[in-house]
């Protein structure tokens, strides 16, 4: 066959391929993130040790965080805490076998409130997280 009569065959065939591969890559994919289709679930697990509360341990089972996820985690604490540190992972056990976690930043995780019960954290990203929350600072009332 001349290269003049596969050339064209060729650029519809990889054309196709790529059409194949992801629709994602040719339009923008979104999320619902609105409270709305995100109802805020309440957490109440969690410790409490010298002051400072965890959702979980750096390598245990993490808090699943997908896009638009909404939680008020209940921490235990005998006042508002003054800080409020989130760690993000794509792997459910944090540090366990060559896992990691890292600080969230942007909008990974928003803080939505805190208050002498609970803090509320939003994911306003549409990727989905493994989420550990650590609070502490909170001075006796």
């Amino acid at each position: 066959m001349s290269r003049a009569r596969w050339l064209p065959r060729l650029a519809v065939a990889g054309a196709l391929g790529l059409g194949a591969a992801g629709c994602e890559t040719f339009t923008p994919s979104t999320c619902d993130r609105s409270p709305e289709g995100n109802p805020l679930v309440r957490y109440t697990d969690g410790t409490v040790a010298d002051g400072v509360y965890t959702t979980s341990g750096w390598d245990g089972e993490l808090l699943y965080f997908p896009g638009g996820m909404r939680y008020s985690l209940v921490h235990k604490l005998p006042a508002r805490p003054r800080w409020v540190t989130s760690y993000l992972s794509f792997d459910e056990h944090g540090t366990i076998d060559g896992g990691v976690l890292a600080q969230a930043t942007g909008n990974q995780v928003v803080i939505q409130g805190v208050d002498d019960d609970a803090v509320r954290i939003a994911n306003d990203s549409c990727v989905d997280y493994w989420i550990m929350v650590t609070a502490g600072g909170a001075a006796a009332p």
